[in-house]
C-alpha cells in the first residue's frame, strides 16, 4: 500500500466527484441514518468554519472486481463507463448528507434543509409546505441560475438589502469551504482492514464485518441475504438480536478460521467457490439452532442476556465440534464461567485460541476450564448495573427458579419487573455495614410486579418483611414458596448476613442448575 495521500478539496468539487460517480457509497456501506438534526449540525459546522473531519477513500479500479454495487440515494447511479474511482470508507454519512442538501434534495424530507436568511440559521421543511421567502433553498448554493433567482426574491423584500447580505455571506462560505480526504492507493484488502483497526474517526467508521458481507457478495452467494434469514429464523427465541459481527464469527468458525477480524476476510476466498458459503451456512445453521436449544433449556429469551460474547462463541463451537458434549456439562460451565468473571475483557485472540483447541485437540478441555473462583458472596457486593454479566446472570437465574412477585405471588420476569430494596440504607449501616454500602446491590434486590412495587415501598418501613410476608401469606396461602423462589428469608439473622445467606444459595442453586431441554 502507498502512504496515504491526503489532499484538501473544495466542497463545490467533491459534489461534482459524486455526480460524475468517480466517489461511490459502496452497496454493503450502512443505509444513511442520520437525522434531520444530525444534517443542520453539519451544515451549521460549515458555517461557522469548524472543520467536519477528514474522508477516508480507497481508491480502485472498475477491473479490481471488489464490489457488485453501490448506494444510490441520494448519490448517483454508477456510470460503467468510469475506468477508476474512489470508495468511501468513512464519511459516508456526511457525504450522503452535502450531497443529499446541496445537490439531490430528491423526495427525501431529511435534505429539504433552508437558510432562513433573516435569523441565520438552517431549517427543515417538508415539500408540502410553502417555504416563507427568505428562506434559501439549500441546494440552490451551488446552482447559479437558482441562486440569482434566490437574490432577486430576497431583493425585493423589505429587508432586502439585510438578507441579501446574510445569503451571499452563505454563498462564499460553502463556495470557499474545502474538505480533507485521504485516499488509500494500491492497498489489499487486509491493509485496509488493518487501517480500519487503527484510525480514530468521530464518525462510524466501517468493521471488518462490513467488508466480508460486501467482498463475499461477489459471487452468487449473498451474505447479506443470509444473515437476514438467519435474523427471521431466531425472531421471538433464545438467539434473537443476533448481530451480524455475532454471525461472522459462527461463519469462520464453520469455515475452521479463527475470529480474529484480521483472519476473518479470508472468507473472501472461500465464497470465490463454486457453491459459494453455502455449505458452510448449512452447518451453520445446524449448530446454531443446538445452539438455540441449549440456551432455551437456560430460559434465555434473546442473545443479548447471554452474559459474555465469548460465552455464546464457545457453546455455538461446542455444538459444531463437540455435539455429544451433556447439556448438563454445559450448563454448569456457562453458570460458573459467569460469576466466576472468567471471559471479562478477553480479548479475540483468546477465543480463537479457545475454539481452535477445541477443534484440533480431541480431548481437550481448555475452552471450558474456569481458572478464576466463584466468590460465594459477589451478588451481596455487586450493584445492578444494566446489561453487565453479573446481572444478565442474576435476573437469568431467578427466572430458571420461576420468580414470583412478592405480595401477590404472580409470576414475575426479573429482567423487566419492578426492583426494590429488602433492607434500607440505615438498615445496613446499623448492622456495621460499610458507609459506602449500596442497597443496590444484587442481593438486597427483589422484582416485584408494579402494584406489589407500590405496597412494597409504602409499607415495608412501618410493618418490615415479616409483615410483608404475613400480608403474602393472607394473598396466597403459599407465602413460603413465593418468597423462597427469590430466595428471600423473611426473618433473616441480620440484615448483612441476610444478604450474604441469600448470594450464597442463588451461587450453589447456579452451580447446581440442571434443567431439561426441549427441540427447536
Amino acid at each position: 500500500m502507498d502512504n496515504p495521500e491526503p489532499r484538501s478539496q473544495y466542497l463545490n468539487v467533491v459534489l461534482r466527484q459524486i455526480e460524475r460517480t468517480s466517489l461511490r457509497i459502496p452497496q454493503f456501506q450502512r443505509h444513511f441514518v442520520w437525522g434531520e438534526g444530525d444534517v443542520l449540525e453539519l451544515l451549521g459546522s460549515i458555517v461557522k468554519g469548524y472543520p467536519i473531519g477528514s474522508i477516508l477513500t480507497w481508491k480502485v479500479q472498475t477491473s479490481d472486481e471488489y464490489f457488485s454495487g453501490f448506494r444510490t440515494e441520494p448519490f448517483p447511479p454508477a456510470e460503467p463507463g468510469v475506468a477508476a474511482y474512489e470508495v468511501i470508507l468513512d464519511g459516508a454519512q456526511r457525504l450522503s448528507s452535502l450531497y443529499g442538501s446541496l445537490r439531490s434534495p430528491g423526495e427525501n424530507g431529511v435534505y429539504q434543509v433552508y437558510f432562513d436568511a433573516e435569523k441565520r440559521i438552517f431549517t427543515h421543511l417538508d415539500k408540502k409546505s410553502t417555504p416563507p421567502k427568505h428562506f434559501v433553498p439549500m441546494n440552490a448554493i451551488f446552482d447559479s441560475r437558482a441562486f440569482l433567482a434566490v437574490q432577486s426574491s430576497l431583493a425585493e423584500l423589505p429587508s432586502g438589502e439585510k438578507l441579501l447580505a446574510n445569503a451571499l455571506d452563505l454563498y462564499s462560505t460553502f463556495q470557499d469551504y474545502q474538505i480533507p480526504i485521504i485516499a488509500l492507493a494500491n492497498a489489499q484488502l487486509d491493509e485496509v482492514v488493518e487501517v480500519f483497526r487503527r484510525v480514530n474517526s468521530s464518525g462510524t467508521p466501517l468493521s471488518p464485518v462490513d467488508f466480508v458481507r460486501a467482498l463475499t457478495w461477489q459471487s452468487s452467494f449473498d451474505l447479506e441475504e443470509t444473515f437476514q434469514t438467519l435474523s427471521e429464523r431466531y425472531q421471538g427465541g433464545p438467539l434473537e438480536n443476533l448481530t451480524e459481527e455475532f454471525l461472522v464469527k459462527c461463519l469462520s468458525i464453520t469455515a475452521d478460521l479463527s475470529v480474529d477480524s484480521r483472519d476473518v476476510i479470508q472468507l473472501r476466498e472461500l465464497s470465490r467457490k463454486t457453491n459459494g458459503l453455502r455449505s458452510e451456512v448449512v452447518r451453520m445453521t445446524a449448530a446454531l439452532d443446538e445452539t438455540a436449544n441449549f440456551l432455551w433449556s437456560l430460559r434465555v429469551q434473546s442473545a443479548r442476556e447471554v452474559p459474555y460474547e465469548v460465552q455464546r462463541l464457545i457453546i455455538f463451537a461446542t455444538k459444531l465440534y463437540r455435539p455429544d458434549t451433556p447439556n448438563e456439562d454445559l450448563r454448569a460451565w456457562f453458570w460458573e464461567s459467569t460469576f466466576a468473571e472468567e471471559h471479562q475483557s478477553k480479548p479475540e485472540s483468546y477465543t480463537s485460541k479457545l475454539i481452535k483447541e477445541m477443534r484440533d485437540t480431541e480431548h481437550s478441555h481448555g475452552a471450558f476450564e474456569i481458572k478464576k473462583r466463584v466468590e460465594q458472596d459477589i451478588l451481596a457486593t455487586r450493584p445492578r448495573r444494566r446489561n453487565s454479566a453479573i446481572s444478565l446472570g442474576f435476573d437469568l437465574l431467578l427466572r430458571n427458579s420461576d420468580a414470583r412477585s412478592l405480595i401477590s405471588g404472580e409470576p414475575i420476569d426479573p429482567a423487566d419487573g419492578y426492583h426494590a430494596p429488602l433492607f434500607s440504607r440505615t438498615e445496613l449501616l446499623d448492622d456495621g455495614a460499610d458507609s459506602d454500602q449500596s442497597t443496590a446491590v444484587l442481593a438486597n434486590l427483589v422484582a416485584l410486579s408494579p402494584e406489589d412495587a407500590k405496597m412494597w415501598r409504602s409499607q415495608r418501613a412501618s410493618i418490615g418483611l415479616e409483615g410483608l410476608f404475613k400480608l403474602c401469606q393472607e394473598r396466597t396461602g403459599d407465602a413460603e414458596s413465593i418468597w423462597a423462589s427469590q430466595f428471600v428469608d423473611s426473618r433473616p439473622e441480620s440484615p448483612t448476613r441476610g444478604l450474604r445467606r441469600r448470594s450464597t444459595n442463588l451461587i450453589a442453586r447456579a452451580l447446581a442448575d440442571s434443567t431439561a431441554t426441549k427441540p427447536i
